[in-house]
């Protein structure tokens, strides 16, 4: 069994720069990813889009960005381990016994959880049509912006992923639609300016989609305005819902980590650690009690390199909290 003294779950943006941070003060770690790859929700929900809230970077292409945090993740060689799901944490004496893919695989004496929002699935409208047309027009993310040029395009959704969905196929696609249970969007004011100024994007407010209906593939959508309960059909050729996600952390059968009322984020001190003595979380699945949340790729760094400070001090009492600038630093 492989021992190391930090085991990083989770290599989306977070874990990636907790594991360069740990190589930074010297800890020997491991990252483990459940999926195929790492960058976690970036090349699912937003591989297209451009990043422009991190620092000294003016914008990236999400992608580019997440290769250019695994670069930095693996300048001190630390491994990083793919399709290797966390499936059970033991405490063995003053050790974790890390169970990936059912299987006993590694110890450490730390763990931090990076998994965002965890096990994450595509909130559904619910009517239907919706399963029966799922990858057969119906779609919960955009991941290539040409596959829909010159088609007539539907999202559903009034958040910032709805809006900018329609931003960047306004462009491309013959005709975009939003469509929002509501007369009030709550995506970013940038974001709904642009929509706003686009003249090839029609709003629709106060409307549901009852129906999804089609042949081989999605070809009209049925609404129902909410004020007035008019009926209406929508010729279109693919509809894009953008509602959100459900998460959940993941759950770890023989440890019992303190999470909030509805399960979906882990309970942390204001350094990072859990109910148990030497397990850590950062990222989207943390929350500090009674400070806001702001689940930014920028705000989690920072947040990382916290934990990942204290971390330190949990392995090495006598090691300062603060771990110099990296500017002083001969790597």
């Amino acid at each position: 069994m492989d021992e190391y003294e930090l085991t990083i779950i989770g290599a989306g943006p977070t874990g990636l720069f907790a594991t360069f941070l740990a190589g930074l003060r010297d800890i020997k770690s491991i990252t483990l990813e459940a999926l195929d790859h790492t960058g976690g929700q970036i090349p699912e929900l937003y591989p297209e889009k451009m990043v422009y809230d991190v620092q000294g970077i003016p914008k990236i292409n999400a992608i580019e960005l997440r290769d250019k945090m695994y670069e930095q993740a693996k300048l001190f060689n630390s491994r990083i381990e793919l399709n290797s799901k966390v499936t059970d944490i033991i405490l063995d004496n003053e050790k974790y016994i890390i169970e990936v893919n059912g299987e006993k695989k590694y110890s450490c004496r730390a763990i931090l959880i990076c998994t965002g929002i965890g096990d994450f699935t595509p909130r559904k409208i619910g009517c239907p049509g919706e399963d029966e047309f799922n990858g057969k027009g119906v779609e919960y993310t955009v991941k290539d912006v040409t596959k829909f040029a010159g088609k007539t395009v539907a999202i559903v959704g009034g958040g910032d992923s709805a809006l900018d969905y329609a931003n960047e196929l306004a462009n491309t696609a013959k005709k975009v639609y939003v469509l929002h249970h509501s007369e009030k969007f709550k995506a970013a004011e940038k974001t709904l300016d642009t929509v706003m100024q686009e003249k090839d994007i029609t709003l629709l407010m106060n409307t549901t989609v009852t129906a999804i209906n089609g042949d081989t593939s999605v070809r009209e959508i049925t609404t129902v305005n909410e004020i007035d309960k008019s009926v209406d059909n929508i010729k279109i050729d693919a509809l894009i819902i953008a509602i959100g996600h459900i998460g959940r952390p993941n759950v770890y059968k023989s440890v019992n980590i303190t999470t909030n009322k509805n399960g979906r984020s882990i309970m942390v001190s204001d350094e990072y650690q859990t109910n148990l003595k030497g397990i850590f979380a950062v990222g989207d699945v943390a929350t500090v009690e009674g400070e806001p949340i702001h689940p930014l790729i920028a705000v989690d760094g920072g947040n990382a390199y916290i934990a990942i400070n204290f971390i330190k001090k949990y392995l090495t009492p006598a090691a300062t909290i603060f771990g110099g600038h990296s500017s002083n630093l001969n790597i």
